[in-house]
Formats: structure tokens, sequence, C-alpha cells
């Protein structure tokens, strides 16, 4: 391991990179004026990043307002950050907002009717699109202590990135930055066509709850839990369509959506271009994955192909369907060598408590493991073992993980396999899900096993306050022993060799000329591992016609991470089968409102609700998020011997008999 000291990294001042006039605006009214101390003026800086970031890095589009609530400004600056930081910005001209009426669950019961609070949970926030040029520049927060970036703030909570302790750079990066916005230019529009995909909602169970964006007229989107059969209600009765684009689902109008689209992509991928070719790359390791971030980590694949190393065109070893390639190693090493043999494969300590972890939980499934693993150079290895654990390493060793799938489980399209193996990984409640009920069928041991590990430790559920890195996170813990393997040991080898090349998370990206020497080096190091190592070269890979299979995809990766490192979760009970499936969706709400209209208002609930009625009214489609993860919540206290129900549930149940009073209703509004 080459030390710190050894690598004699060059300390790059932090700051962040924004279109010009933002940034002349920005150091003009608040970072050159005497009225604010460092830190505000820092703050400013990562608020309006923060905005900018989810506003067009994210894809929303240039003139689209973000929701970004209360709880998410009081987690970054505390109960103060609207006087403190928006309102200075706002007043400026520098961001805008509008109020778009709705309002998550409250943090007091000092309410009356539905959908009326305190504070600002309902108001979305814009940069001025004015102030949106083409230009970018890069500008540093004032240092003087310890200072974050807004990506440390958002992604990593309040930690700062890490030199990894790998070789630095000893290469030229560049790129044509003319061509490559010519080229984005002219193929926005067919990008936007590719990751579209209008019928693929017409493929799913009716009764699979999906994560939706509704499009509102204030110019934002509602994100909302709605089953496929009342989704397509939804937009039917606005006259808009329901579908699906890159890696989300839409309620929307498509011309309107494409209308905003094209030009954000634009201007996303014309951001990322000026970037590269103006920002030194500075290579970051991330306190909780442990991954490798940079310009060139997240850079939108498409336009990898204008990327030169040394003047040299670039070639990626991409990591097949990685994190369950790694899942299945992991299982197989240790049927194979057993426990101790697998903790001493890693050096990282995050590591080893995972595997700590991983391996007591394979402990308590002894009985219902294979006594022998696959062989990972024989295709033919366990063929005729009855086990779905030996199954399932078969499957994603010799075999395309997400056809056999789709196939098994009688999906139309992959598409909606890897969704549904993304479920798994990222599964947010405990709520039946019918795709991992099927799952769940397809390998009941290898299902049962992540569900223990990521099962939280009952004794440990009244001690510690929500971590996003614990023991429990099967996503984190997968991300970290890939780091490992990639960084540690892939990427410090091929420096070492002085072959020019950078990491792009599961994915190894090196100059023309030594494609070859880099996938014997990535096959010794799963070897030393006793891994099998499943790649596709991919040379002209921008000319691909299934892009959305690239592991690197900027936008994909973006997503998962933020969503693993902002949730952890029990799986229990998300592999019942789903009974809601079986019934309408219009008599089910129908029922659930009629039985709250039969209880009536009361000041508490308790003796008039229970956990089963709490998670029957939580799939009400009428509900905000923040509405039904209070009822997820509440459940859970139920659950776990709670003898009263929260001041802001019973303030939840009394504005919703509110509402249902008002409604003409036979299961709709």
């Amino acid at each position: 391991m080459v030390s710190k000291k050894e690598t004699n990294r060059k300390a790059y001042a932090k700051g962040e990179y924004l279109p010009e006039k933002l940034a002349l605006s920005l150091q003009k009214l608040f970072l050159s004026n005497s009225k604010y101390e460092y830190r505000s003026k820092n703050n400013f800086l990562q608020c309006v990043w923060i905005i900018f970031y989810h506003q067009v890095t994210k894809g929303n589009g240039l003139s689209l307002y973000v929701p970004l609530g209360r709880n998410y400004w009081k987690k970054i600056y505390g109960g103060n950050y609207h006087d403190s930081v928006l309102a200075p910005l706002l007043e400026s001209n520098i961001i805008e907002s509008i109020d778009t009426g709705y309002r998550n669950i409250p943090d007091n019961t000092k309410l009356t009717t539905f959908g009326k609070q305190d504070g600002s949970v309902g108001v979305r926030y814009r940069i001025t699109p004015d102030l949106l040029g083409d230009e970018q520049v890069f500008i540093p927060y004032i240092a003087d202590g310890k200072v974050l970036t807004a990506l440390e703030r958002m992604l990593f909570d309040n930690k700062e990135f890490v030199i990894p302790e790998i070789p630095d750079l000893n290469f030229r990066i560049s790129i044509d930055t003319d061509k490559a916005y010519k080229w984005v230019e002219n193929n926005a529009e067919r990008i936007c066509a590719e990751f579209l995909k209008k019928d693929y909602v017409n493929i799913l169970p009716d009764g699979l709850y999906l994560e939706c964006h509704e499009y509102l007229d204030s110019g934002s989107y509602n994100v909302r839990y709605y089953t496929v059969k009342w989704a397509k209600f939804i937009a039917e009765s606005k006259k808009q369509d329901f579908f699906y684009f890159n890696d989300s689902f839409y309620i929307a109008s498509i011309d309107t959506f494409l209308q905003q689209r094209i030009p954000a992509l634009i201007y996303h991928y014309k951001h990322q271009i000026s970037q590269l070719g103006t920002l030194p790359i500075e290579e970051k390791q991330s306190p909780v994955t442990l991954r490798i971030y940079s310009h060139l980590t997240n850079f939108p694949s498409r336009i990898l192909q204008f990327i030169n190393i040394n003047n040299k065109t670039v070639h990626q070893l991409d990591l097949r369907t990685s994190q369950f390639l790694i899942f299945a190693n992991l299982l197989n090493v240790y049927i194979v060598n057993g426990g101790e043999h697998l903790l001493s494969l890693f050096e990282e300590g995050k590591n080893k408590k995972y595997l700590k972890r991983l391996i007591k939980v394979l402990q308590a499934h002894q009985h219902q493991l294979p006594s022998v693993g696959v062989d990972i150079n024989d295709i033919n290895s366990g063929e005729n073992s009855s086990s779905d654990v030996l199954k399932f390493i078969r499957d994603v060793f010799f075999r395309d993980f997400y056809d056999v799938v789709a196939h098994e489980l009688g999906m139309k399209e992959r598409l909606l396999a890897k969704h549904a193996l993304f479920k798994l990984l990222f599964k947010k409640t405990n709520r039946p899900d019918a795709l991992l009920h099927k799952l769940s069928q397809l390998y009941p041991i290898v299902i049962s096993i992540i569900a223990e590990f990521k099962k939280k430790d009952a004794k440990k559920k009244d001690e510690e306050k929500e971590d996003d890195n614990s023991e429990s996170n099967l996503s984190v813990f997968l991300q970290c022993t890939e780091a490992e393997i990639f960084v540690n040991n892939i990427l410090k080898r091929l420096r070492d060799e002085g072959i020019p090349c950078f990491t792009r998370h599961d994915s190894i990206v090196v100059a023309d000329g030594h494609q070859d020497k880099a996938e014997v080096i990535a096959k010794e190091v799963f070897r030393k591992f006793g891994f099998k190592y499943n790649h596709k070269a991919e040379d002209k890979f921008w000319e691909a016609v299934e892009f959305e299979e690239l592991e690197g995809s900027t936008y994909m990766q973006w997503v998962i991470d933020e969503n693993l490192l902002s949730d952890n979760y029990d799986v229990e009970g998300a592999f019942d089968e789903p009974h809601y499936e079986m019934i309408d969706m219009d008599e089910f709400e129908s029922k659930i409102c009629k039985r709250l209209l039969d209880i009536g208002i009361h000041e508490d609930y308790y003796d008039l609700v229970n956990a089963v009625f709490l998670e029957d009214i939580s799939n009400l489609p009428m509900l905000y998020r923040e509405e039904r993860d209070a009822l997820y919540d509440e459940v859970v206290n139920l659950n776990s011997g709670f003898t009263f129900l929260q001041g802001k549930t019973n303030v939840l149940l009394r504005n919703l008999v509110e509402r249902i009073s008002t409604m003409n209703f036979n299961g709709r509004d």
C-alpha cells in the first residue's frame, strides 16, 4: 500500500463549478461583501450548487423548480436555514422560489385543516434562468478551517473526501470541447428518444407500487407512490402520459417533458465537458463507500468517446451485473473455503466489519447451504444441484443474470428484471412487493440471507440513530467490497505499472493499446480473491444499442449513490405475497376511506386503529410521500410494542378524515 506521503498529491482548492453569470452575481453580492463572514459566504456557495445540481445535473430542466423542502435544508444548515441562507439569495434574485401548496407531515401538532402548516416545505427552488449561461467557471470556497463542499454535505453526511492511497495520475486527460459540444447538440434528441420507453409501463403488473414523478402546472414534479393501475388512471384523468424515462417513471405530457429534457440534457452534458476541459482531475475517495470520485468518474457514458488519454482514445472494461457478481462471489468463497478464509481476503476495516456480519448470517443458514461450491472455471459446475444458492451463483457467473430472471419469472422484458433486482438492493420499505415476492420464489435461501443481513439488530434499534453506514446496509457493503477490489488492487497495480487509466466505480478505462494488459491484471486480481470475473470490453461503447446496460451510466450511478447513502432499511416482510394485487384499486381505496369516515374525528386514534389498518391507509394514492413514510414509521412503532401514537399521526388521521368527508368518491376524488 502506498502511503499518503508517497503519493505526494497536490492539494487543490475546494470550490464549485458554476455558470459564469451565476458565479459573478454570487461573487459580487455575497462573496465579496464584507457584511457576511466566511462561513455564511461558503453556505451561499454550497446552497447555490445544491440547487444547480438538482436542477441541472439530475436533468430536471433549466426552468423547473426542484422540491428541496424544509427537512432537507434543516439537515444541511440547521433550523435557521431560511433566514440565514435562502432568504438573502432570494432577495438578490440569484435563486427563485414557488409555493406549490403541497406540504410534508408537520413536526408539530398545531394543525386543524388538511395541508396547512408552518414552514416552507412546499416551496420549490431554482436558479434564476437568466444566470444559466453556457460559460462555466470555478469559484473557490473561502478556506479558514475545515471547509465542506456541497457534494460532501449532500452525499456523505458532512464527511470530507479523503485522498486515496494509490499512485497519482501520471498522464494527461484531454477532450475536444468544440467537437463534443457539437455532437451533443446534434444527438440530444436521439439520446432522449433512447431513454424514453413509452410502452414499458404496459407490461408491468397492475398492483405493482412505483415511485412516480408527477408533473405540476407550477413547473415542478411531485414524487408520489402509485400502483401501476392507479398511475395510469391519474395520467388518463389529467390527459397526460404515464411512461418510463432513463431510470424513473413519470406522469406528464411526453411532448412537454421532452421539450424540457432535451435542452436540459444538452446543458448538463456541456457542463460536464466544460468541467473536464477546464479543471484539473482530482481523485478523492468517499469515506462511506470507499469509491473514487472525480470529474471522470461520473462523466456521461455517451460522451466518453471524446476523451483522450495521452492523445489516445479510451477503452472501458465494464464489470457485468457488478454488485450481484460480487455478492455471488462472496457466497461462493464462503461455501468453498469458509468464513475465516473469506475474512482474510480483505484488509479494509469497514469490509471486515461487514464480512463478519455476513458470515454470521451465513452460519445461521449453514444447514440450508450446499456443501460444495461452484468451480469458477467450469461452466458445468453445480449444474445438477437442486440448491437455489448454487443456482443463483451459476446464473450470475455463467449466464446473463437479467435475462435469466426475466425468463424464469415470466417477465416480458429484461428491464423489468433489472428493476426488480435493483429494488432488492435498494428497497425502502417492508411493504409486500410483487416483484420481490417472485424473486423470493426463484432464490428463496439467497433472498432470506439478504433479508437477514439487512435486518437491524433489535437491541440496537433504540440505542442508535439511523446510520447510513450501519452494518446492515448491504448496498454500501457491496460498494465497499467493490472499491477495495478495484481501487486498492486493480487501479493501484495498473498505476504502478505505468498504465494510463482511471476507474468508473465498477469499470476501468484505459488508453488505447493497454486494454489487453488491463484485462489480464483485472482477471489476476479477481483470481487472487477466488472470484469469478465477468466483463464486457467496450471500445466503441458509445455505439452500443442498450446504453442502460453500461454500469457506469452517470445518471443511474448518481441516483444509486444518493439512494443507498440516504436510506437504510429492513426488508423483512417485503417478500410476502402482496394481497392488494388481487383487489381492484378503486374498491380497495373506497373500503379504507369509508372505514375512516366511520371512525370519524378524534383527538387520539390509538384504540381505533392498529398497525394493519395504518398499513392499509398508507396505500391510499392521494397521500404524499412524507405522509406515507410517517405511517410506515408508526407501523414499525406499533409492531415494536409502542402503546401510543405519535402526535403527528393523530393529526394526519384527523386531517385525512376531514379531506375524505369533502370527497365525492367511489374510490376517486
